[in-house]
């Protein structure tokens, strides 16, 4: 049982937009009395890629009280609006498919039966593609400017949620700004000892200037240094690495290639991986995520400087497995960000996974009332263990396409399915995924990553569900539901044809 009733000092290890996004949550649900500290070292710095939310930042911004405009200017973000997919399936330049964070008051999605949504069987049958009833999603084909998209937002002229690009340092010292104007201490030194009792809990952090820290809480937001988790405090670290093969990232900044910045983050398929470009107001965040045993760091530069016809100056290589802890929560340590697990950034997955480790984390902090009995923790862990095998079986999802023309893409093709979405794969030859399927991710107050929207956007780009499955589908509805189909696709391509 962990009793934080008496607590007099949280302790938040390590900055970044993690750490400093986790002392402004436990700010806000610990009285003044409690001492929240935020320990980092200008020496270390961040990490400094993750420069785009999900789903869930803009609500996660708004649980903390931080106005949306505001963080839009001071992170020099911009509008995200979901992802676009480019040579993924053929390699070719005009190979594209979108992964928009569609609304549920979109015109398909409204309609659900039995947990599936007939409309997009319907446009699954017919060939058509899925992201071409929402409203907004010309604004992202059309390259439109962060003012329309403003527009479309403010009156209500779009299906998608909007998330948002922003400057990976300008977060973290946003958030520390609001930080220390909220009374969370900051202190500027380097750890080198942790101190744990005989149970296993952390007691104290000794520092380089000798001082020691005792506290009742502490947050391990070390990145991929992972200064406690693992080492001082043990926990099982679960590989990704048999079923995701990149393990290097280098990141680089560019000029925006398009007249607006983009609404969406790109994702650019290469010989061995991937470049993602994300669009802020001034450039863009750009790197190339690769698999090391199919290229080589000095031949990557090279493949990214031909891709965009002039040379780069990479900020640093970064190397990783993928994978994760199964347990974050361990006595009276929380691990979150990258500190608790990473994967290459497809999908912005990495910040998105911090927000839900960190609500969740208060959810049963504050339910419990400072007193967490055991299997709370269990249940906790457990929880956000399998929020990571969503993720990677997600993931994983978008590396079953049709590209075989290099070594790298043929290793893919042959490379295992996790077991939950190999029988997600099988039912998609006869039917087309519905709510029921995703029900295995979700657990213990836990949000789901993904809807079963997302999927289905994914795996239609990819071409993985065949018209057939969905036709048997739309064979068993009604009349006056066939009708409502048949009325829905004469809307659809008159749109469609109205925006040719």
């Amino acid at each position: 049982m962990l009793n934080l009733r008496g607590a007099k000092r949280v302790v938040i290890l390590g900055g970044g937009t993690a750490g400093w996004y986790a002392a402004l949550a436990l700010r806000k649900i610990f009285s003044a009395a409690v001492e929240v500290r935020v320990i980092e070292s200008s020496q270390i710095g961040i990490v400094g890629v993750g420069e785009g939310g999900l789903l869930n930042l803009q609500s996660a911004l708004q649980a903390l009280d931080i106005d949306l405009d505001e963080f839009k200017r001071e992170t020099n973000g911009t509008y995200k609006w979901g992802f676009s997919y480019e040579r993924w399936r053929t390699g070719a330049e005009d190979d594209r498919y979108f992964h928009p964070f569609a609304s549920a008051q979109g015109a398909a999605s409204q309609w659900e039966r039995m947990g599936a949504y007939p409309l997009f069987s319907a446009m699954i049958h017919q060939g058509v593609e899925l992201p071409d009833y929402l409203r907004g999603v010309q604004l992202i084909k059309r390259n439109a400017c962060q003012d329309e998209a403003r527009q479309a937002i403010e009156k209500n002229e779009t299906d998608v949620i909007n998330s948002f690009h922003f400057d990976s340092y300008k977060i973290a010292k946003y958030f520390k700004k609001l930080a220390l104007e909220r009374n969370i201490t900051h202190q500027d030194t380097i750890v080198e000892e942790v101190e744990t009792d005989e149970r296993g809990y952390v007691v104290a952090l000794h520092t380089r200037d000798q001082e020691k820290i005792e506290l009742d809480f502490v947050v391990d937001a070390t990145g991929l240094s992972r200064k406690i988790i693992g080492k001082a405090v043990p926990s099982t670290w679960h590989s990704f690495s048999k079923y995701l093969l990149l393990d290097r990232a280098i990141p680089y900044h560019m000029p925006h290639p398009l007249p607006n910045p983009y609404l969406v983050s790109r994702a650019i398929a290469l010989s061995s991986g991937w470049m993602w470009q994300i669009p802020l107001m001034d450039r863009v965040g750009a790197g190339y995520v690769y698999s090391s045993k199919h290229i080589s760091d000095e031949q990557a530069v090279q493949e990214v400087e031909k891709t965009l016809g002039y040379p780069i100056q990479p900020q640093r290589i970064i190397r990783f497995e993928p994978g994760c802890f199964a347990q974050i929560w361990v006595g009276n340590m929380l691990s979150v960000g990258l500190a608790s697990g990473f994967v290459e950034p497809l999908e912005a997955t990495s910040i998105g996974q911090m927000l839900e480790t960190v609500r969740n984390f208060v959810r049963v902090l504050t339910t419990s009332q400072g007193v967490v009995s055991d299997s709370a923790i269990r249940e906790f862990n457990a929880s956000n263990f399998m929020s990571w095998m969503e993720i990677r079986d997600f993931l994983r999802m978008h590396y079953d396409c049709p590209r075989r023309d290099t070594p790298f893409w043929k290793d893919v093709a042959a490379t295992p399915l996790p077991e939950k979405y190999r029988a997600l794969k099988e039912t998609m030859q006869l039917r087309v995924p519905r709510l029921l399927d995703l029900e295995g991710y979700i657990m213990h107050g836990r949000h789901g990553m993904f809807h079963i929207v997302n999927w289905l956007f994914v795996a239609s780009g990819l071409g993985l569900i065949p018209p057939h499955a969905a036709n048997v589908e739309l064979m068993s509805l009604s009349k006056e539901e066939k009708q409502k189909i048949a009325e829905f696709l004469g809307w659809l391509q008159a749109k469609r044809a109205a925006n040719a």
